[in-house]
């Protein structure tokens, strides 16, 4: 029998939330809850057989943790955002999936040397090396938006222009509610980031590094429809 642990404190309640919500998924894995007043402790089982498969889904899942709920978490902190509209949505969805493929490389090998998933723990201590370049990220972004770069349309262009700086690649198709990714053949969860539907759908776009978006524009806002056509080619359908 396998076992291990998930760690991590009670003020965050949407990486919470989202944990459970994807462990209530895995079929193989058996878990437990416990809490204290400012703390939350998950037991994890399962099966030796399936060791593998589980451990590969909790490390797909706390890389989502990590580097999309704790590191919008840290440039809301950091950045002069204000009011979150569209453009700054495309914006901070730009920088929170640039070099995504390095930095779950990072996770993942930290995971691997982990003895408990402690999230809270493992975010500020093991990876600091992130936050770092995170750091760097903010300080360019603030000069950004400090120096007048305040109209809408100059923040899609900033995004769009980190968003394609690493190839935009995929055909996505958005219907009845659900996003898929046509190039990979697979289907898309929208992950519940944001407090707006609208946010969370172009922050999951985005992520997709779309070149061709399909989708049925009557379908959605128009404020929704100009974001989208500012990230890729838009390609309406009835």
């Amino acid at each position: 029998m396998w076992s291990n642990v998930i760690s991590i404190g009670k003020e965050y309640e949407r990486e919470i939330e989202f944990v459970l919500g994807k462990l209530n998924g895995m079929k193989e894995l058996s878990y437990a809850v416990e809490e204290s007043e400012n703390r939350l402790w998950i037991y994890l089982a399962c099966s030796c057989d399936v060791r593998d498969k589980v451990e590969n889904a909790l490390c797909e899942m706390l890389q989502v943790v990590f580097l999309s709920f704790l590191k919008l978490r840290f440039f809301l902190e950091k950045l002069p955002i204000g009011n979150l509209n569209y453009a700054k949505c495309v914006l901070l969805s730009s920088i929170l999936h640039f070099d995504s493929a390095y930095e779950e490389n990072i996770v993942a090998k930290t995971l691997c040397n982990s003895l408990d998933y402690n999230i809270d723990g493992l975010f500020n201590f093991r990876l600091k090396a992130l936050k770092e370049a995170w750091s760097d990220i903010v300080d360019v972004s603030s000069r950004l938006l400090d120096g007048g770069i305040g109209v809408d349309d100059e923040i899609f262009d900033i995004a769009t222009f980190i968003a394609g700086s690493e190839g935009k690649r995929n055909v996505l198709l958005f219907e009845n509610e659900n996003l898929k990714n046509l190039t990979e053949r697979k289907s898309v969860e929208i992950v519940r980031l944001y407090e707006d539907e609208d946010f969370d759908l172009l922050n999951t776009i985005i992520k997709q590094k779309p070149a061709e978006i399909r989708l049925n524009a009557s379908a959605i806002s128009s404020k929704l429809l100009y974001a989208l056509k500012k990230v890729a080619r838009v390609v309406e359908i009835a």
